[in-house]
């Protein structure tokens, strides 16, 4: 179990370290790039330069060799950077296709694509959403054929974030009935291999989505990753990474809305006092801060039992995501009443926060879905239980 601050010293310097290259490297061009709807690719390389997208990866692979509460430092202070877009992008090249690689790829794959992806020389995807599946993996139709020397794949991918700006995709089709699904690792210049932007998303403007296509798409042999047909597990196992740090990004980005909404009131004047002095408003501010203390507490307990557990830890990772990102829509939403007229417009950057934050509850897995992965655990407790009962019986 965790203590009040499970940050050491070494945590602390890689936070300062993030904090004074959010300042310097991204908060001057959060404008530009939310109206680009895309953010610089050479972010990725200087913020691979500094090690923070290998925070927590080992150091034999081009990582920096620290542990998972270093992914989480990184985490936080990029949400807190009010440009959930460009969080979204770093995480989605980080701790989606990365991991794969690093659990299942051999050598030659950890060489030629793992560690220049931590160094940020080359930018990555996860192709796994379809239109027609969405949460339903087993609704993919994406395929892939073995031809004897190569696969051939076919099929299309959707809300890939990183889509058009990747260098190569690991993508998830099926090869076979049932479960029978494999990863491949897709190099963007591949024949027949495609993309076309999202545009008109409600939030995270400055992250680059899109539609993948592939036609008659000639992979090969050295480019699947892990066995064959067991590419459904890898990536069941892969989700508890996302969805955990998923929680702590919601989290920091509550906070944040809770720190603007505080500097705000204390601020604005109304009927010849700072509006913080109207109780009515107090105890909204209350009311974010218990939920703000709650997501925190859930979301490092979460990655407690991740480090000890790891995907055994489901049940409260699941818990963390639901939770996290249902309060902090409703953290951020307030921040945004608390602004008044102001909140509604982008000066104050609580609009930005409001549309971005909606997006947490749906990707990664639906709260629902989340719900449902719940539900079973904790009927499987019951009928454990039951059991046992019926066996002291």
């Amino acid at each position: 179990m965790i203590t009040t601050n499970p940050f050491n010293e070494e945590h602390k310097l890689l936070r300062q370290s993030v904090r004074k290259f959010v300042e310097t490297e991204i908060t001057p061009n959060v404008e530009k790039w939310e109206k680009d709807h895309h953010c610089s690719k050479d972010v990725f390389r200087k913020m691979g330069q500094q090690g923070y997208i290998g925070s927590s990866f080992p150091e034999n692979v081009g990582g920096s060799g620290m542990d998972f509460w270093a992914a989480v430092v990184v985490t936080e202070e990029m949400a807190k950077a009010n440009i959930a877009g460009l969080s979204m992008s770093i995480y989605a090249h980080t701790h989606l296709p990365l991991p794969l690689i690093k659990a299942i790829g051999n050598d030659e794959q950890k060489r030629n694509y793992l560690t220049p992806a931590l160094k940020g020389e080359k930018i990555t995807a996860l192709g796994i959403t379809e239109s027609n599946g969405g949460s339903d993996v087993f609704g993919m139709l994406t395929t892939a054929k073995d031809m004897g020397d190569y696969w051939e794949l076919n099929g299309s991918k959707t809300f890939i974030t990183n889509g058009t700006i990747a260098d190569f995709v690991v993508v998830l089709a099926r090869t076979g009935e049932a479960s029978h699904f494999t990863l491949f690792i897709v190099d963007a210049n591949t024949p027949g291999f495609s993309t076309l932007a999202i545009h008109n998303k409600l939030g995270m403007h400055s992250s680059d989505t899109a539609q993948l296509f592939f036609e008659n798409c000639k992979i090969s042999k050295a480019n699947v990753l892990g066995k064959p047909g067991h590419g459904f597990y890898y990536q069941m196992n892969n989700f508890q990474e996302e969805r955990l740090l998923a929680a702590v990004s919601a989290t920091a980005m509550a906070e944040w809305a809770l720190e603007k909404a505080k500097q705000y009131t204390k601020e604005r004047k109304a009927f010849g006092k700072a509006i913080v002095n109207f109780q009515s408003l107090r105890h909204i501010l209350a009311q974010m801060a218990v939920k703000v203390e709650a997501c925190r507490s859930i979301s490092y307990r979460a990655v407690a039992e991740f480090l000890e557990k790891g995907n055994k830890a489901e049940g409260i990772i699941s818990m963390a995501k639901a939770f996290t990102t249902e309060e902090s829509q409703w953290v951020i939403n307030q921040a945004l009443q608390l602004h008044g007229g102001n909140g509604y417009v982008e000066d104050y950057g609580v609009a930005r926060a409001w549309r971005d934050a909606r997006l947490l509850t749906i990707g990664g897995g639906t709260t629902q879905i989340m719900y449902e992965i719940i539900s079973k655990l904790v009927l499987d407790d019951v009928k454990h239980e039951n059991k046992l009962a019926g066996a002291k019986a």
